[in-house]
This record gives C-alpha cells, sequence and structure tokens, in this order.
C-alpha cells in the first residue's frame, strides 16, 4: 500500500464512514508522523475539568487550563499544547515536553498565553493510517493555531470542513455522508 505524501503536523478529520466512536466528529492534530507510525491529539474533545486536577503545584494559571481527552491510548499520559514555549508544531501553537513539572513549565508562560492539556493521545502503527485514510476515514486538512485555541470544541469538526470548501461544506451542514444520498 502506497503511504500518501504527508508531513506532520496536519489535521485529521473524521468523515461519518469512521464508525470507532472515538473518533466521530473527531479532529486530531497529528504530530508526528512517520514509517513507524503516527502520533496525534484529538482537539475536540473536553472534559469538565482543568490541568490542576491532575498535577498539584503551580498558580492559578494552572486551574485556567482546560483538560481534554488527547485519544484513546495511554490516557495517563499528559502533553500540553501552548501559545508560547515548547517546540513549535504550528505557528503559534508550541508542544511542552510531557514529563517533568508540568506546573512549573506552565510558569514559565507570559500570564495572558493561552494552554490546552491532553490526557492521552491517538496513535496509529505503521501503515494503518494510510489504510484509514484510503478507505475515506479520514480528510486531511492544514491545522491553524485557532483551530486548537479559538474555534469551540464543540464547532470545531464542522469548521475546519467548512474551511476546506466544496462538498466539504455540505458535510459540515449536514454531518452525514454524501454516499447515502
Amino acid at each position: 500500500m502506497a503511504e500518501p505524501r504527508m508531513s506532520a503536523p496536519f489535521l485529521l478529520v473524521a468523515t461519518p464512514k469512521l464508525r470507532d466512536p472515538n473518533f466521530q466528529r473527531a479532529v486530531v492534530l497529528v504530530l508526528s508522523h512517520d514509517a513507524e507510525g503516527s502520533y496525534g491529539l484529538v482537539l475536540n474533545r473536553p472534559l469538565a475539568r482543568t490541568l490542576a486536577d491532575v498535577v498539584t503545584g503551580g498558580d492559578e494559571r494552572v486551574t485556567k487550563v482546560p483538560l481534554h481527552e488527547g485519544g484513546p491510548v495511554q490516557g495517563e499520559v499528559l502533553q500540553i499544547l501552548g501559545e508560547e514555549g515548547g517546540v513549535e508544531v504550528v505557528p503559534g501553537v508550541g508542544a511542552l515536553p510531557a514529563a517533568g513539572d508540568l506546573a512549573g513549565l506552565l510558569l514559565q508562560l507570559p500570564v495572558a498565553s493561552q494552554a490546552r492539556a491532553y490526557l492521552g493521545y491517538a496513535g496509529w502503527g505503521a501503515d494503518q493510517l494510510a489504510s484509514e485514510l484510503e478507505e475515506g476515514a479520514w480528510i486531511l486538512a492544514e491545522p491553524h493555531r485557532e483551530h486548537v485555541f479559538d474555534v469551540p470544541p464543540e464547532r470545531l469538526w464542522s469548521r475546519v470542513l467548512w474551511e476546506l470548501g466544496g462538498s466539504y461544506r455540505w458535510l459540515s451542514l449536514q454531518g452525514g455522508d454524501p454516499d447515502d444520498n
């Protein structure tokens, strides 16, 4: 099977053909993609918790960082995306290291800086994502800072599809599979 020509980062937008409940209407920011597999974070699965619920220490910034379900793999793994700091993965979005003193890392961010925390991640083995793309389970899109920080999670799926235009706009409004017509 030929590997699609993709380099991280990119967005995966779930199509109605993807029946896995972990990914229904999911938007995944893929941070790593190579011959060994792919790793990403589901951007639109907020939890009714903040980072303060899972780490100790820090100041009020820790209580303001929303916590999301990053994916179904290793739910104890914590990853933070911030406006500043870390390794830039998208212009205006940096991935902070997942190990060490997370509360201390957040203290290094400017007070006005936004951040999101993710428990777990989405992962694919070698060729698994390519197979899912060929089956039509995902749509590829370009990630932007506002997808991480500005668009409300419940509207992200339709927003990204709308931005893609064409028949994807229909999908963003209807949510159904055009092949079902």
